[in-house]
């Protein structure tokens, strides 16, 4: 028994040793507890102590002292502080050397030491003195000094008493007594040293471990045993009434009962130990021997480094071990009579004797001989008193594999006398076990035959008694050679010398039997067993068990039953397959068990799974095999059909099988339990087989309140712990319930069991009675097993998977809901019972919070019956137990979820047609998957919003300061995230509730309310914030005790450094002009340096009385020098603090802000940097690729970013001027000055789409200031005006933009500003009206400007309201809406040519008027020369055909801008005259632009050659051939696509000797090198074609003819390096899949697909591309990638056409990209590379709707089911969303270009949902047959329709906006679009007619406004929509050509 003051003294030391160096411990308070050094004892180098008292062992140690320096020696193992060493060492050392002699002082029933206290004291003595020196070098010697003098100390007492004659008889007692009580002492206290010395027996060396030995075996003379023993005798027969004497007999006792007698034997086997100690550290060091014993080292085969060489002789130990055997050997008569524990301690003597001499034979062999070793082992296994201890059996068995392993004869030996002993020795089992043991690691040094026969010999025994075992056990090998047996007089068999004879017979004997019969058959079993694990091989495992497992049945019960668990083992070890076979086996006996009520069988059968459930570890190949067969097990019972009679036997027959595999699979569970549960769901079919093993349990009787659901509680409760719910988590993404489908559900299926199950329901939910009486068989299994699993998973602490059942159909509504609902009602109230019985701690307030936080996580469930079940459950909570939401992982939790839900919906508008469905927060350690319909979303938010404060208004009525301070960490714990961010609900919920009143106040309560005044207790709530704030700030140091930081570190990181306030601004100073450098060099500085720093900056201010120049120079530098959202944000927060605080600051703050605007505006950053401009989709290169969203993000995020920081800071200057304009004149003039410098730049700037706001942010805080400037002179005030006009009018020297993204909130904020703006120019109307000298009235460009952002404005509200254009009412005001006159815009556009001439260049495209197009023509006409900068001003002035009145005006084309590549080609068609100026400057324009954006144009270039009269085109195709091999490529490919009119080149056109002499211009300039790539890609190319005209004589033939075919040319072909497929000119093909050749279905012609292996590179970046572009682009992965690419090679198949249609398709994907639509085409690549010949790009990933109908799919709304779940999945609303997109897109472009023959062939579905479309062969003005069956726009049948949810479906109206918003955006862009198609009306594609130019154009209805042409969309979607005529031509694709629909 351990005293409480023990244990407080023994932790006190183990903390102040571990104290580190400079740091006070409690080492010295614990010292002064441990007087030793009271008798002055004073330590010397040596160790030697001298004495000026007595000795320390003559003064009576008390309790209190012992404890207190037990507990020093415990802890000092742990000291790492010398300091605290060197104190500790001389304390103990004072206590050791007289250890043995110390005189205790114990009080009458005190607690004593066990087993007395000399030994524990002695031991701890020593090895903390030995542990100290072994880990301070420099105390070693010390150590080494008094475990010396302890040594000597001990032999000199030792002998004295060796020379007393102890005799009861002798006069005088007391001498009697005081002799033996010093001789036990003696004895007593060398256990405990020798205990001590083994363990850390390495702190001596080699030599000094030899002469320890020798000093302590002369101390230990025979003469001191024969006194202690006469002692020990005295004290047991003494007679004596002494005090003294009754105590050592106590002690005495004491060792006896622990299994250690006192006695000599004991000091024989502590000092043999401790020798075998030493001489393992000759064989192993000491790090190996610390982790085992040493001959578990050597059997597990560790070896010393090669460095490690014992330093000293062995003979010494040789001697010693040698002796103590001899010892043994002569008193072997003697210790037969002594005790039973006298003759085990003589066994373990000879055990470390045997251990000695192994370790010293294995050094050398010459002093220690083996053979020696080998006959005392070989003799002592033939002693059956010998080897009957466990401990010396284990030791000789261990030995003797040993010496096998060095020794083949000796291996080969002891493998034929092994199993005789454990056949016929008379082992009992622990001991047999040992000998296998030692068996199984002899033969794994034998050849595997000698393994094969040791089994099989072993295995013969196992015969069932009788001749047949006689005839096997004689033809054992067991037989030849080795011990044989004779028979001894009891019927055993003894041992003779091996050497006697050379064979006998072993046999158990006709009438061998009973327990011993069955012993042997035990030991043989595990010799098998241990066999077969040691080999470590399968095969060897298979065939133990196999051999096992046969014998079943064969001998008796109990031997069955040890091979079935024995067999275990083995299959642990076994392949999966053997592993199969034993679970069948253990099954099938596990059920002949029960049958025949045989429970020795049973019961091992049970822990034989129980060992499997604890040896097979997460990880094994065997995990996923056992786990399925235990379910499947559980799953199959039962699972029969029986006749009437049988059906209650079997029934009761399956409920007990299905028992007896609980326990295994609970400890199963249990063993291999994780802490993610997600973990095994990867593991198939698990799932299914889980829940439906808790169904056919409930099935067969084990329900909630049944016999046996109480009888195995533990099992189930354990089971259910670790289950999944019954209802999966991907169960709302099925249509159809799984309570109907399950067919384990409908077992055993019978009137009894539905009413018994229905009475038990009835019982648990009382309220729901009459909807169960209702239910069928299923429906009450199931909800009978979902009351069992949930009410034992929240008896293990877990209520909140309950929710989880309510994804399945069935249990969304109906009397099953309401069932459902009543359960987990049951369930959370069963949990709350738990937690208010205040028993257990998973169920206290902490663990109750845990699950109230995932009940709020379900309160936002995208499915409303779980909401609403969610939000009763915690609300139950909440009620119960209110203390739950007073936790940090509730409150927080609620609080987060209310952030999420206020930004998913916030998310409609931010980001529009992209929903996320995914939500998570750390900081409410909270994940929620939401929906995509956003009305739910704000049902949602509106419901737990009420919900949270209902809740925290209940319990801050119990516990006001507790949550209210809860709230204040959640406020403090926050950053900003986002661009809204600074936006939470969550914070500002907390904020109201923080202020909140509570009811329960009396004092505050009973303050009567003021009328229209609401009195909270907000102040005092902030005023605790703050002062919290306070000493939170920065790892809570306070401003003046912080350090300051420095950058002088090399890798850049805060290196702090302690000053005083008094000289902080000095270093403050220094460090800021550090950072700023940084910065400015664009070296990394993180936002979190750069907030400490600049915190601490502000600080500083805030409380100086003195003019800081230099620091507010940096405060506002720095931030800027950064020049991000983020250091901008910090910034203005920075200097508004500092300005509020100190007012002397503001005036050098605002200065300092001014010039660093002024610094941006020259530097050109931010908002005025030159690559913030909007791309115009012809000028850069378009892709046939997919469309990309996440580039439309990162170019958005790219230019938001650049944007952000003069946006933010304009608001600032906004707000602070409004706040300040009547303050000093200084800072007006400031503001007037920045101002003016800005308004100068702003007019220069590029006009990115989303740098409106911040433009006419400036634009109206320039008009306020304006507005406010009432002393400024007229001229000032005038010519400040005009500025801010020509300023706002820059905006509009640009193409009309829409926005750019999805960012709803971003367009409105525009259009308010817009309107804001019109009101303030209203106000300074006055301002500039009049003309007055040279100055000009303003009015005319006052009233432009106002028309211009009405214009916008109106605009915009289209954008935003593409549908519902009436909600702009309600949404803004202004003349937007106001259509102006003619004669108002001619005036204004006469304005606009006098102010800036871009301006009126894009004056006419902002209003549909004719009559304004040709007053700007006049104009670009009479003054060409200032427009050269707009290259839209040529298209307007040379318009479709060269005008007449064109003609001076023509040499400015030398200095013009240049035009987009596409109409630059146009300017080559006759229409321009092959005017030399224009094809010049066509040129011109064309070599601008890089080779990269002229590739996408090659047919147009090619079609241009047709008119080429002077060479132009020709010269440029052949210059840019020197720039790209690839262009040159494509060029000749199309050249010779269109060389020819047919398709089977029998017509040329009329171009082709045109076409050929460039080609082979073409080919002749190419260098060497350029021409041998050349002639290998078309080399290479032409073998790929010429497949398909081999494979025309086998058209007839079968598919798998000409897919031999194929695959036989498919390997001919030789992968050149370099060589590509002309449709994926970006990637080079290196292989080729040779077995993917496919041919394709055609009557004439011979089409194939082959597969080949393309690697493409990343990061390639055009030339030109500007830097935002290039920063957009770029892919950070280095390197390239490589995919697999199917292609379909057509021959005699006209391509160009489709080639023309996906160009427009990937033209319109630009556009689309341009505006940041969110629309989906995929433009995938198709080349002509010769008459009637081309490449076609296969579409990944994709299936035709025409399959989708062949595979019995009955719509798409079916199909999109079926693949991606029900509606209300995730997956489904992803898929559906990416339909919508690519819809949208498709059937803008299907008008457009008018794509008809949109059969369900011709249109795709992708993995994603996509819809795609292909096949372009009627488009334009053609139709099939010539009939216009397909009237409709484009396509939009009722099934699409239906997989967007209806018409009145959120899906649906994003389809129709996205139409509308495609069509508007390609508008814009119609005269581009018109280009590309009129170059090729000549190339005699069959899709053209006279009409098809003017028919195009018409379709853009560019005379229409924006208003208007949205509105023509949307009719044009209403006529689609379910067309009688598409309907039609589908039925007729169905019964010409067989493709459903």
């Amino acid at each position: 028994m351990r005293t409480l003051r023990r244990d407080a003294l023994e932790k006190l030391a183990l903390l102040s040793a571990s104290a580190p160096a400079g740091q006070p411990s409690d080492i010295t308070r614990l010292c002064r507890r441990c007087p030793g050094t009271r008798t002055r004892v004073n330590g010397t180098a040596s160790g030697h102590m001298s004495r000026q008292s007595v000795s320390i062992s003559r003064v009576p140690m008390s309790l209190p002292e012992i404890e207190a320096l037990l507990g020093l020696c415990k802890a000092a193992p742990q000291v790492s502080n010398i300091e605290i060493a060197a104190q500790l060492l001389p304390q103990l050392t004072s206590y050791l050397p007289e250890a043995h002699l110390q005189i205790l002082s114990l009080p009458p029933g005190s607690p004593d030491l066990d087993p007395s206290p000399w030994e524990p004291l002695t031991f701890h003595l020593t090895s903390a003195v030995l542990a100290l020196g072994l880990n301070h070098v420099s105390l070693r010697q010390h150590a080494a000094a008094s475990i010396s003098r302890y040594i000597s100390s001990w032999a000199d007492n030792a002998s004295e008493v060796a020379k007393e004659q102890l005799n009861e008889d002798i006069e005088e007692p007391d001498a009697v007594v005081e002799a033996l009580s010093k001789v036990v002492k003696l004895a007593i206290s060398l256990l405990g040293f020798l205990t001590a010395a083994s363990r850390d027996a390495h702190f001596w060396t080699a030599m000094e471990r030899l002469s320890l030995v020798k000093n302590l075996r002369k101390a230990l003379s025979e003469r001191f045993m024969i006194v202690l023993e006469t002692a020990l005798s005295l004290v047991r027969n003494a007679r004596h009434g002494q005090d003294v004497i009754h105590t050592w007999k106590h002690y005495y006792k004491r060792y006896a009962a622990s299994g250690r007698p006192l006695g000599a034997m004991l000091l024989r086997q502590g000092f043999m130990q401790f020798v075998v100690a030493c001489s393992s550290l000759q064989v192993l060091p000491a790090n190996t021997l610390k982790k085992r014993g040493i001959l578990e080292a050597l059997l597990n085969g560790d070896h010393a480094p090669d460095d490690y060489g014992f330093d000293g002789p062995v003979d010494g130990f040789t001697e010693i071990a040698v002796n103590e055997l001899n010892l043994l050997e002569e008193g072997s008569d003697y210790l037969q009579l002594g005790s039973a524990w006298q003759q085990r301690l003589a066994s373990a003597v000879k055990a470390e004797a045997l251990k000695c001499f192994l370790c010293c034979s294995l050094l050398d062999d010459d002093v220690a001989d083996k053979e020696s070793l080998i006959a005392w082992l070989e003799s002592t296994m033939g002693d059956p008193v010998q080897i009957a201890d466990e401990y010396l059996a284990s030791v000789i068995f261990k030995s003797t594999a040993i010496l096998a392993r060095s020794s083949p004869s000796l291996a080969s030996s002891m493998s034929r006398l092994l199993p005789r002993i454990i056949v016929q020795g008379g082992l009992d089992p622990r001991t047999a076990s040992a000998a296998a043991n030692c068996l199984a690691f002899v033969l794994r040094s034998l050849p595997q035959d000698a393994t094969m026969t040791t089994l099989y010999s072993l295995g013969n025994i196992l015969s069932g008694p009788g001749t047949v075992q006689d005839r096997a056990i004689s033809n054992s090998p067991l037989l030849e050679g080795g011990v044989v047996a004779k028979p001894s007089q009891n019927g055993h068999s003894l041992y003779h010398d091996r050497h006697t004879t050379t064979g006998s017979v072993i046999s158990l004997g006709p009438n061998d039997g009973g327990d011993e019969y069955s012993h042997v058959h035990v030991s043989t079993i595990e010799a098998i067993v241990s066999i077969a694990c040691s080999a470590k091989e399968s095969k060897t495992s298979a065939l133990a068990m196999s051999m096992l497992l046969q014998k079943i049945g064969r001998i008796n019960h109990e031997v069955d039953a040890k091979i079935i668990t024995e067999a275990a083992f083995l299959g642990r070890r076994s392949a999966p397959k053997d592993f199969r076979s034993l679970l069948k086996m253990y099954s099938k006996l596990c059920h002949d068990g029960l049958v025949h009520d045989n429970l020795v069988i049973v019961d091992a059968v049970m822990q034989a799974r129980i060992h499997l459930s604890k040896g097979i570890k997460r990880g094994s190949e065997l995990f996923d095999i056992y786990l399925l067969h235990l379910l499947d097990e559980v799953v199959s019972k039962g699972d029969t059909h029986e006749d009437v009679n049988s059906h209650q036997a079997d029934f009761e027959l399956a409920s007990e099988e299905i028992a007896q595999l609980l326990q295994p699979l609970a400890t199963f569970v249990i063993s291999n339990a994780t802490s993610d549960p997600q973990d095994d769901l990867e593991i198939e079919g698990l799932t299914n087989l889980q829940r439906n093993a808790w169904f056919n349990a409930v099935v067969h009787g084990f329900s909630f309140a049944s016999p046996l659901g109480k009888k195995y509680r533990k099992e189930l409760q354990v089971l259910a712990s670790y289950s999944q719910p019954l209802v999966a988590e991907d169960r709302a993404d099925q249509l159809e319930s799984d309570i109907e489908l399950n067919t384990t559900l409908r077992r055993k299926k019978s009137a009894e069991h539905a009413a018994e199950h229905k009475r038990h329901l009835i019982e648990v939910l009382p309220t729901c009675g009459e909807e169960i009486r209702a239910m069928n068989y299923s429906e009450v299994t199931f909800l009978t097993t979902a009351y069992l699993v949930e009410m034992l998973r929240a008896a293990s602490g877990d209520c909140t998977k309950v929710l989880g059942y309510f994804l399945d159909p069935r249990l969304n509504s109906g009397p099953m809901a309401k069932c459902m609902l009543a359960i987990a009602m049951a369930v959370v109230s069963s949990y709350l019972a738990k937690t208010s019985s205040g028993k257990f701690q998973k169920f206290t307030s902490p663990y109750v919070a845990q699950q109230l936080a995932q009940f709020f996580a379900g309160c936002c469930h995208r499915l409303s019956k779980i909401q609403e079940v969610a939000f009763r459950c915690a609300d139950l909570i909440i009620e119960r137990v209110p203390s739950s939401l007073c936790e940090k992982s509730s409150l927080f939790a609620l609080l987060e979820l209310l952030t999420i839900m206020w930004s998913s919906c916030l998310e409609q508008e931010t980001d529009e047609y992209e929903w996320r469905s995914t939500y998570t927060s750390k900081r409410g350690n909270v994940t929620i998957e939401l929906s995509d319909d956003y009305d739910l979303r704000r049902t949602t938010l509106v419901h737990i919003h009420g919900w949270a404060k209902t809740w925290l208004l209940r319990v801050i009525d119990i516990a006001p300061l507790d949550v209210k301070g809860l709230i204040q960490t959640y406020l403090s714990e926050y950053d900003d995230d986002g661009a809204y961010g600074h936006v939470s609900l969550g914070r500002s919920f907390a904020l109201e509730m923080g202020g909140v009143i509570p009811t329960t106040d009396q004092r505050l309560g009973a303050i009567e309310s003021q009328p229209g005044v609401n009195i909270n207790t907000a102040s005092d709530f902030i005023a605790q914030y703050t002062t919290r704030q306070e000493y939170r700030f920065v790892d809570g140091i306070r401003d003046s005790d912080q350090e300051w930081v420095r950058f002088d570190a090399p890798n850049g990181a805060l290196v702090g450094r302690r000053k005083s306030l008094d000289k902080s601004f000095e270093d403050a100073n220094s460090l800021l002009a550090d950072m700023e450098t940084r910065t400015l060099n664009h070296k990394h500085v993180s936002i979190g340096e750069l907030r400490d720093v600049l915190r601490r900056a502000g600080a500083m201010l805030c409380r100086t009385n003195t003019d800081q120049g230099a620091i507010v120079h940096h405060l506002v530098g720095i931030p800027f020098a950064v020049f991000t959202k983020q250091s901008i944000k910090l910034g203005i927060s920075l200097w508004m603090g500092v300005i509020k605080e100190n007012a002397r600051m503001e005036s050098r703050i605002l200065a300092e802000i001014a010039e660093c605007w002024e610094a941006t505006v020259r530097m050109r950053r931010g908002l005025f940097d030159p690559r913030l401009h909007h791309f115009d989709p012809f000028d850069h290169k378009n892709e046939f690729a997919p469309s990309d969203r996440e580039l439309i993000a990162r170019r958005q995020h790219a230019a938001y970013d650049m944007i952000a920081p003069h946006l933010r800071l304009v608001q600032f200057l906004s707000s602070h001027f409004n706040a300040k304009r009547l303050g000093t004149p200084h800072i007006y003039r400031m503001y007037t000055r920045l101002i003016s410098v800005t308004l100068d730049a702003l007019a220069g700037t590029k006009c990115h789409p989303l740098a409106r706001e911040a433009h006419f942010h400036i634009v109206l805080l320039g008009l306020r200031i304006l507005q406010w400037s009432t002393d400024l002179e007229l001229p000032i005030a005038w010519r400040f005006k005009d500025r801010l006009l020509s300023a706002g009018l820059a905006w509009f020297a640009s193409r009309p933009q829409w926005t750019y993204g999805g960012n709803r909130l971003q367009v409105k904020a525009e259009t308010h500003l817009l309107a804001d703006i019109q009101l303030v120019l209203d106000k300074v109307r006055g301002i500039g009206y009049d003309t007055h000298g040279s100055r000009k009235s303003l009015q005319p460009k006052h009233d432009l400007l106002s028309l211009l952002l009405a214009n916008e404005q109106t605009r915009l509200l289209v954008w935003l309201f593409p549908l519902d254009y009436e909600r702009k009412h309600h949404f803004t005001s202004g003349n937007h809406s106001k259509a102006p006159l003619e004669p108002v815009l001619a005036a204004a556009l006469k304005t606009a040519w006098v102010e800036n001439p871009s301006l009126a260049v894009h004056f006419p495209g902002r209003f549909q008027s004719s009559a304004l197009t040709a007053d700007l023509r006049f104009l670009l006409l009479t003054f060409p020369e200032k427009v050269l900068n707009e290259p839209d001003a040529l298209e307007c002035l040379l318009g479709q055909a060269l005008p007449d009145d064109v003609s001076f005006q023509l040499k400015y084309l030398l200095y013009w801008a240049p035009v987009n590549p596409i109409t630059a080609v146009s300017y080559f068609l006759p229409a321009y005259g092959n005017h030399p100026f224009i094809i010049q400057y066509a040129v011109r324009a064309l070599d601008h632009h890089s080779v990269d954006v002229t590739f996408f144009y090659v047919p147009q270039i090619v079609q241009t050659l047709r008119y080429d009269v002077l060479g132009y085109v020709e010269r440029y195709i052949i210059e840019a051939a020197k720039f790209s091999q690839l262009f040159a490529h494509q060029i000749i490919w199309n050249i010779k696509a269109n060389a020819y009119k047919d398709e089977d080149s029998q017509i040329p056109d009329p171009v082709k000797p045109i076409l050929d002499k460039v080609m082979d211009s073409l080919v002749s300039s190419f260098s060497p090198d350029d021409r041998d790539f050349y002639e290998r890609e078309f080399s290479f190319f032409n073998e790929v074609t010429d497949i398909s005209g081999k494979l025309r004589p086998f058209i007839k033939k079968s598919k798998p003819e000409k897919k031999q075919k194929i695959e036989e040319e498919l390997r001919k072909i030789k992968v050149e390096v370099g060589v590509y497929l002309p449709s994926n000119p970006d990637g080079v093909v290196i292989g080729i899949d040779r077995k993917s050749g496919k041919p394709l279905q055609s009557h004439a012609k011979a089409p194939y697909m082959a597969t080949f292996r393309i690697r493409k590179e990343r990061n390639m970046i055009t030339a030109d591309g500007d830097e935002l572009e290039r920063a957009v682009t770029r892919d950070d992965r280095p390197g390239s990638y490589e995919v697999w690419q199917s292609a379909i090679f057509k021959v005699g198949d006209d391509c160009r056409q489709d080639v023309l249609a996906l160009q427009m398709i990937a033209a319109f994907r630009g556009i689309f990209h341009s505006v940041g639509l969110d629309v989906y085409v995929f433009p995938y690549r198709v080349t002509a590379t010769a008459p009637g010949c081309g490449v076609i790009d296969v579409l990944p990933n994709s299936i035709s709707r025409d399959m989708l109908g062949r595979e019995a799919v009955n719509g798409l709304h079916d199909y999109f089911t079926t693949k991606y779940g029900g509606a209300d999945s995730i997956r489904y609303q992803e898929a559906r969303n990416n339909f919508v997109k690519s819809m949208a897109a498709y059937s803008v472009i299907s008008f457009l270009l008018q794509f008809k023959d949109r059969h369900n062939g011709n249109i795709m579905v992708d993995d994603a949902g996509h819809i795609l479309h292909v096949d372009f062969g009627f488009c334009f003005d053609i139709v099939p047959g010539g009939v216009k069956f397909e009237r409709a726009p484009f396509k939009l049948t009722a099934e699409m329709v239906a997989v967007m949810g209806g018409t009145n479906a959120q899906a649906y109206r994003w389809f129709e906006e996205l139409c509308v918003k495609a069509f508007l955006a390609a508008r814009q862009h119609a005269e581009h679009l018109v280009h590309m198609v009129v170059v090729m009306l000549d190339s005699g594609l069959p899709c053209f007619k006279p009409t098809t130019i003017q028919h195009f154009r018409e379709r853009f209805v560019l005379e229409k406004s924006e208003r208007e042409a949205a509105d023509f969309m949307r009719e044009l979607i209403k006529r689609s929509l379910n067309s009688v005529a598409t309907r039609g031509y589908d039925h007729f694709q169905l019964l010409t050509n067989g493709i459903p629909y």
